[in-house]
């Protein structure tokens, strides 16, 4: 029998956070019952049924210097409820989502060349849309989500990110994949006029949770402690402030945002301890190879070293994989694996992105990295010092006329 929406109960709190060392905050964070028209964290939404509209739950991460990331951040997560509620509800909620991300990031770049101060602005989105038993995720950039189902928890987004496109390829193991800078994504909303936005989609059982986060909180806590997290703390409003938190102490060097969710409902299955998320989980769109105008730069060669900037790398498009499977309003027909994901950090490794790379510099938040900058600068100083020292001592051993 298919799933009544509102046989299905989300409960549902977020947090944001500057961090440590921003002097702004550039994240945003919506959470919507797209049925009542509700937005935000008040008693109405705290919990509340999923409705025939569906739960829209968004994080945005945003990079443009200035204001100018705070504001592509705004408008990806308004602009995408916004489109939701005006996209026919006859289409697909794949394709209903795919569209409202779409013109997010149309809205962002029109915004952009109409105002000069705005050019180069952009932003990461994650958006989830519960619909029924079914969270379908967008991804761009490496703004993330994950479900967490009893032990295990598996990322339902892949990261469009540099370091994970030298991971599928092969060309770099996940040991040495920390030596590959982390703020280096494959496109954003908002810095071409078009986008190619990646959907995957899972079936929830009773008492799964979903996370959805910014990479001021996944760079800093691993999977398996944003699952520990949640389950040691008492409420959704607690395990907020705890990831948050642990995230802060860890340095704290971005802007830090959270969703935490959790679902119960006659609507949903009992998930037992063999109940994967690998099984109920599918891609429904291509890994993201975009083309480029220009094919210059190989895969596995690196980018400009810029400390305030995330580079953008638009790969070439290469063959065409399997069509997507189709999903039922009684779940998502296909292949059902049952391999533990408890440890995965990456949501599909289907194949590897081909072709050469190009790169286009996109203004961001200062890097991690940006006190290398600062060592080189004191060495260079301490340098001239020393020539200057050598200089000064052999004027004066020099015979005086």
């Amino acid at each position: 029998m298919a799933t009544q929406a509102n046989d299905v109960l989300v409960s549902v709190f977020a947090r944001t956070d500057v961090g440590r060392q921003r002097a702004g905050n550039e994240d945003a964070f919506l959470v919507a019952d797209l049925t009542q028209g509700n937005v935000g964290l008040g008693p109405e939404m705290i919990t509340h049924a999923v409705g025939e509209r569906g739960s829209l739950l968004i994080v945005s991460d945003g990079m443009g210097g200035a204001a100018a990331g705070e504001i592509a951040s705004e408008i990806a997560v308004n602009a995408i409820r916004e489109s939701l509620f005006d996209i026919p509800t006859n289409l697909g909620t794949a394709d209903r989502l795919r569209i409202a991300t779409e013109l997010a990031n149309e809205r962002i770049w029109n915004q952009a060349q109409h105002n000069a101060k705005l050019q180069g602005m952009g932003a990461t989105v994650t958006a989830v849309l519960v619909q029924g038993a079914i969270a379908f995720a967008a991804q761009v950039g490496d703004s993330r989500a994950y479900v967490i189902r009893g032990h295990r928890i598996k990322q339902i987004t892949k990261d469009q990110s540099y370091a994970q496109a030298l991971l599928d390829s092969g060309i770099f193991s996940p040991e040495q994949i920390a030596k590959v800078p982390q703020n280096v994504i494959l496109q954003a909303l908002g810095t071409q006029p078009t986008v190619q936005v990646g959907l995957t989609a899972v079936e929830l059982h009773r008492n799964d949770y979903l996370i959805v986060c910014s990479d001021g909180l996944s760079g800093k806590i691993k999977p398996e402690e944003i699952r520990d997290g949640v389950y040691q703390s008492p409420d959704l409003t607690s395990a907020c402030r705890h990831l948050v938190d642990t995230a802060n102490e860890r340095g704290g060097e971005d802007n830090i945002t959270v969703i935490v969710a959790s679902f119960d409902g006659v609507g949903l299955e009992a998930a037992d301890e063999s109940t994967s998320i690998t099984g109920s989980f599918r891609s429904l769109s291509e890994d993201f190879r975009p083309q480029a105008a220009n094919d210059t730069q190989p895969l596995g060669s690196m980018p400009p070293a810029d400390p305030n900037a995330t580079t953008v790398i638009m790969p070439s498009l290469a063959s065409i994989k399997k069509a997507p499977p189709e999903i039922s309003a009684s779940g998502i027909a296909g292949d059902s694996s049952s391999s533990d994901e408890s440890e995965s950090n990456s949501a599909s490794a289907d194949s590897a992105p081909t072709g050469k790379y190009v790169t286009a510099v996109v203004r961001k938040k200062e890097s991690e990295k940006s006190g290398i900058w600062t060592r080189w600068l004191v060495i260079l100083l301490l340098f001239l010092l020393i020539l200057f020292e050598i200089g000064y001592l052999l004027y004066k051993l020099a015979p005086q006329k």
